[in-house]
């Protein structure tokens, strides 16, 4: 347990900034106390207190990601001279499969656990605590890093969250999902994706079978109406904005004007990285920018703010066992101080890059950060470079480090022909210890979780058009990921090489390109 104490900015409904605040995180992860407004918790006589030298906001939710494929740079299509109208359109272009599913797969396969630590350290430094968009395969582990929602047990042995990510496009394969929402189960599903509006028959379907409920969030929604929005107003669901990947691909992003203004629920993911912004922290300039567009703002600084915390924060406290999104006793104790370098609390957290986190802490425990703060919270962290500035980590292993993993990705990078030898002994042996698991990775990209390995594979959550090829040209192997050419690591800071390449897509009519003046 420790204090952590500075300006506390709660995002609680009614705004409370706490100029002087303290808040009490206790062993068990959760809040204790946030003073003055709670009295001093019995327990904390002797607990270190922590001088933040910073604002002190809720960790940032990204409620929208596929993480499989965050070590790849932006990707446009050569052939492509015309915004695409539908998701069902981008993933057959020519180099689809080998710029994006081909490098992931064999990623995934052949070092999964060093992927996700560098996915997951991607986000933390942009201060990210929870993120959605787990990839099949291998389930990652409570407390590893930061929260996954998609399998997020919270101490717990329940399973919160069912997510579809390739659209179910009938009644008969929602009907598993329908189950889980009945039984009070979240439900997170890409719907409408595109401005084709027959995408609209995708919430309609949604709708139909009767998931339209508190526990829904529908990523993207492109194509929806206001009536839409109304429908999902009375459901009480939430609507998840990924505006870079909008613009990106499709020249045009949801019409989240009419949501807010039917009441609809927003929060706010930066999707991945073909497509998306670094991380979640990025994606609020982007909002930001489109705020700045219209012909007067839609959102106020404080709503921008909302939909990284405590908008996300409600979609998840409805179906899981505690709260998060605010700073305030009982909530999960998920916090990130940022250096203050404006006067609003608020335009101070959009306006931040990723130097300017100094702290994050995640269910209690500190886990990346300044040295100066992380060393007495997390004595066990190691060094990191962020950018040019000197950072720590702790990955809760020792043997861990930010290098190690680095090193583990360059090597397959490096020598593929390697990997994807070592990946096809790997499933191999997944294929000898339960058959049927291995079909069922064959058919359907991979079960929740490979029956009899302890190997930790990644598998696709986004289309891999080649597979079904390799396996009709290859047989049952042909799960396997073959050799291809990984290209360079994306750095954990947003730069000069990563704006230039946003500078020359032109489906965003430059809206994007104002992102360079964040940095």
């Amino acid at each position: 347990m420790f204090v952590l104490r500075g300006t506390v900015v709660t995002m609680r409904p009614d705004g409370q900034v706490l100029d002087q605040g303290a808040v009490y995180v206790g062993d068990d992860g959760l809040i204790a106390a946030v003073t003055p407004t709670d009295a001093v918790p019995s327990g904390f006589e002797n607990a270190p207190h922590i001088v933040a030298g910073g604002l002190i906001y809720p960790g940032l939710i990204d409620l929208h990601n596929h993480l499989m494929y965050n070590s790849l740079p932006l990707w446009t299509e050569p052939s492509r001279s015309e915004p695409w109208t539908s998701h069902n359109q981008w993933g057959r272009a020519p180099t689809y499969s080998s710029q994006i599913s081909q490098p992931a797969r064999l990623l995934g396969a052949a070092a999964g656990r060093a992927l996700l630590r560098y996915v997951e350290t991607r986000a933390i430094v942009g201060g990210t605590t929870s993120i959605q968009g787990n990839p099949r395969g291998a389930v990652p582990p409570d407390n590893d890093l930061i929260r996954n929602v998609d399998s997020e047990k919270l101490g717990t042995h329940d399973d919160f969250i069912r997510v579809s990510t390739l659209v179910a496009d009938s009644k008969e394969a929602l009907a598993p999902y329908a189950a889980a929402v009945q039984q009070g189960r979240g439900f997170i599903a890409h719907s409408a994706e595109g401005s084709d509006p027959k995408l609209r028959k995708e919430f309609q379907l949604l709708d139909e079978v009767g998931v339209v409920t508190p526990q829904l969030v529908a990523i993207h929604g492109g194509a929806l109406t206001a009536a839409d929005f109304a429908r999902m107003r009375d459901g009480n669901s939430s609507l998840v904005w990924s505006p870079f990947s909008n613009y990106w691909l499709y020249g045009a992003t949801a019409d989240v004007a009419s949501a807010k203004a039917a009441g609809v629920r927003l929060c706010i993911g930066s999707d991945w990285a073909p497509s998306g912004t670094h991380n979640v922290l990025w994606e609020l300039k982007v909002a930001d920018l489109w705020n700045k567009a219209q012909p007067s703002p839609v959102f106020t600084d404080e709503e921008l703010v909302q939909l990284a915390t405590s908008n996300p924060g409600e979609a998840l406290s409805g179906v899981w066992p505690h709260p998060l999104g605010r700073i305030e006793r009982g909530a999960l104790a998920d916090l990130i101080v940022v250096r203050r370098d404006h006067a609003d609390v608020h335009r101070n957290l959009i306006a931040a890059t990723e130097p300017d986190i100094r702290l994050v802490v995640i269910g209690g425990r500190a886990r990346y950060g300044l040295q100066s703060l992380m060393k007495p919270l997390a004595p066990k962290a190691t060094s990191i470079s962020v950018g040019r500035l000197s950072r720590s980590i702790d990955y809760g292993d020792p043997l861990v480090t930010w290098k190690s993993v680095i090193t583990e990705l360059e090597q397959i990078r490096q020598d593929p022909s390697a990997a994807a030898i070592r990946a096809a002994d790997t499933f191999a042996a997944l294929a000898a210890a339960d058959q049927a698991a291995f079909n069922a990775l064959v058919t359907a990209y991979g079960p929740a979780d490979l029956v009899g390995s302890d190997t930790f594979v990644l598998l696709p959550d986004m289309p891999a058009p080649e597979l079904d090829s390799e396996v009709r040209r290859r047989g049952p192997a042909g799960a396997t990921p073959v050799a291809v050419t990984i290209p360079p690591f994306e750095p954990l800071t947003t730069g000069r090489t990563w704006f230039d390449t946003v500078d020359a897509n032109p489906f965003h009519n430059g809206l994007l390109s104002g992102l360079r003046t964040y940095a």
